[in-house]
């Protein structure tokens, strides 16, 4: 079908049942794991088999692919394999689910009122479905519900979106691949004369390991003292930017924030001056010798 990636699912299937039986049309999902930016992979007509079907793939709602709660080494094999049979497998299902999908968004006595305050009963659904359980959350981050709906987020998008909650347009930035110390466990370390690890293989010297895949950084670049106070802790906008990181990172990282403040007078130390900076919050004895200045906070560990 021409343009088909182009239309939403359900104007796709509504058409498409107008020239074919439901049951000549087969619903998979797809594998690929990168962050879907429409809802049909394709449509296509299938004539592998004696009788000719409909095809169509969708990048949401599946078992496997980016929507999926596989754990991500499955996920990662289903992706790079040419082998369909395990595909065809759980499109046997995904075929089922979509199909359950779309009958009942297509019911017409099917309430779809929305109250302001996210109290009726369809918000609770779809907060559930997103994993959202507060309501400022959801204000906050509805306009991003197709990002949510994916477990894997890049973390480019992830930026984009707390740019926009923070009203931070490029000042705000993600850092990839922070040194992480990581504790291993007493069951996994290496002792002499128990077979649990073989050197040159997995050996591992120490009570601790050097990790650059579980820690990331907020970078908060070039902002005025006043704006930067709010995210020091106990600041108004701490905790907000903390939670807001774990939720849309799905406590996956430890994190840092980087601050890079502009300098003001107030950020001059005078004892007994509430309107100037507190020892050890960004505070400078002496004078000024830089145009900003880096703090730095253990966001969440």
């Amino acid at each position: 079908m021409k343009l088909a990636s182009e239309t939403s699912f359900y104007r796709l299937i509504k058409k498409a049942l107008n020239d074919y039986d439901k049951n000549d049309i087969v619903l998979r999902n797809s594998s690929k794991l990168g962050h879907p930016n429409k809802e049909i992979e394709y449509a296509k007509l299938n004539n592998e088999e004696k009788k000719n079907f409909l095809e169509i793939m969708v990048n949401f709602m599946g078992l496997y692919g980016s929507s999926s709660q596989l754990p991500s080494y499955m996920l990662d094999k289903f992706s790079r394999s040419d082998n369909e049979n395990w595909k065809l497998f759980f499109d046997f299902f995904n075929n089922y689910l979509l199909w359950i999908f779309f009958e009942s968004i297509s019911m017409q006595n099917y309430p779809k009122s929305f109250k302001k305050d996210f109290s009726d009963r369809i918000s609770a659904i779809l907060f559930n479905i997103l994993g959202i359980d507060d309501k400022e959350v959801a204000r906050a981050y509805l306009p991003f519900a197709p990002l949510l709906l994916s477990l894997r987020r890049p973390k480019l998008q992830i930026q984009r979106v707390l740019e926009y909650n923070f009203n931070l347009k490029n000042k705000l930035f993600i850092l990839e691949n922070i040194p992480h110390q990581v504790v291993i466990d007493p069951k996994q370390r290496s002792y002499l004369g128990k077979l649990n690890n073989s050197l040159s293989k997995n050996f591992i010297l120490g009570k601790r390991v050097l990790d650059y895949q579980s820690k990331m950084a907020i970078y908060i670049k070039d902002i005025n003292y006043d704006e930067a106070v709010k995210y020091f802790p106990k600041g108004q906008k701490h905790d907000k930017l903390k939670e807001s990181v774990i939720f849309l990172t799905n406590n996956e990282f430890a994190v840092d924030l980087y601050i890079s403040i502009k300098y003001s007078p107030k950020m001059n130390l005078k004892l007994g001056d509430d309107s100037h900076s507190k020892l050890g919050y960004s505070s400078i004895i002496g004078k000024n010798k830089k145009d900003s200045y880096l703090m730095f906070f253990r966001l969440y560990s």
